[in-house]
């Protein structure tokens, strides 16, 4: 008997490798059909699929409260990206700045001398994992330097350490690790104050002058540090595929101004934050769907990014869009703060990359498997074969 689609989300589990790989047709076919569609995952959520419904929703925060913002339930707090305004104004008053593209420009020589010792590391074997031997590290590395700005480099690389183990166990020692190491460079800087991020938390005030509690602070540096892993790491891998399929990318991503003129697309067909969560906290309905107080969202940027109604033949790869207003990180109030930084690093990463390496192809027997939940589709793991590059 032949599942129907309906029944595909009845029993929808996010972080099923099975489900995961389905999902792109099934999305297709609820926004064609059934945009807000209702699936039985975690006890029952409705999942919105249409770009202009998912720019609804963002822009009604006090309706669509952003208080649940995982697929389950989130254990600790994660400010500012599980708060709402007003409070969410004071989180991202004192954080926006850190993170504008003026002041990430004096880490962008720190974070492509760390680009080019990884690839150091492998170029002469003329091949690499690339995931555990490159995006991984790279990631880390500049998370852990950027976030944490620790000058003792056994203590940072202690950092790049713990948030690799978060990266790749995700378990709740790996966060513990990451928690006690935040909470003491913050005590350094209370007792100590210096001109960084961590400074700036530490400083922090919200709601009229009320300085963090601690469980905020490590929030958010927790947000911070894990909020650019799987991310900025998905889209690497997924470049990294694309160069071995596509014949003329490589040449096309040597060009100077590269990322200026193409980022935007590849961001926005492989949406690494695929969904993320909400919770309805008034009546309302949506698309005439009727939703409670209480209920569920799913919000689907990834399928956003592939709506007909926004994108011409969004499932194809295209660099000659004119515009390209992708949800691939977010809308509204919440999108995604580390923006710019991910940019920064996919730029330096891909640019370093191509300086020195060609030919890109997968190792033979190389069988991609994929992450899974609210950062679907990257690979997990990437043999990749290669030629050093002549000058």
């Amino acid at each position: 008997m032949t599942e129907s689609h309906q029944e595909f989300f009845d029993h929808l589990d996010w972080f099923d490798g099975r489900d995961c790989a389905r999902l792109d047709e099934q999305l297709r076919w609820a926004r064609g059909h059934c945009p807000v569609v209702r699936t039985g995952f975690g006890g029952g959520m409705h999942v919105v699929t249409r770009y202009e419904d998912l720019v609804r929703v963002a822009a009604h925060p006090e309706i669509f409260s952003s208080t649940m913002p995982g697929l389950t339930t989130v254990p600790v707090a994660l400010p500012p990206i599980d708060t709402d305004p007003p409070l969410h104004s004071d989180f991202r008053a004192f954080l926006n700045g850190p993170f504008s593209r003026t002041a990430l420009e004096r880490y962008a020589p720190v974070v492509e001398r760390l680009a080019d010792e990884l690839i150091d590391g492998f170029a002469a074997a003329g091949q690499v994992e690339f995931v555990s031997e490159f995006a991984i590290p790279f990631t880390a590395g500049a998370l852990a330097k950027v976030v944490l700005d620790d000058d003792n480099e056994a203590r940072l690389r202690r950092a790049i350490d713990a948030v690799t183990q978060v990266s790749v166990q995700n378990t709740p020692e790996s966060f513990a690790a990451v928690a006690a190491l935040a909470a003491e460079l913050m005590a350094e800087r209370e007792a100590a104050p210096r001109a960084d991020l961590l400074q700036s938390i530490v400083d922090a005030t919200v709601e009229d002058g009320r300085r963090l509690t601690m469980e905020e602070r490590l929030g958010v540096v927790t947000v911070l540090l894990l909020g650019g892993l799987d991310t900025t790491r998905g889209a690497l891998a997924y470049i990294a595929q694309f160069l071995t399929e596509i014949p003329d990318l490589e040449a096309r991503l040597r060009e100077p101004d590269w990322a200026a003129r193409d980022l935007d697309e590849l961001l926005r067909y492989t949406s690494t934050v695929s969904v993320m969560g909400r919770l309805v906290v008034e009546d309302t309905d949506l698309l005439g769907v009727p939703m409670t107080k209480g209920d569920r969202l799913a919000v689907h940027w990834r399928s956003g990014n592939r709506d007909t109604a926004r994108f011409d033949d969004p499932d194809r790869l295209d660099f000659d869009r004119n515009r390209n207003p992708h949800l691939a990180f977010g809308i509204g109030i919440h999108r995604c703060l580390g923006r710019h930084f991910a940019r920064q690093q996919l730029e330096i990463a891909i640019t370093r990359l191509l300086a020195r390496l060609t030919g890109f192809r997968l190792a033979p027997g190389t069988e991609i498997d994929r992450s899974v939940g609210i950062s679907v589709g990257a690979p997990r793991e990437l043999h990749l074969h290669f030629d050093s590059r002549t000058p």
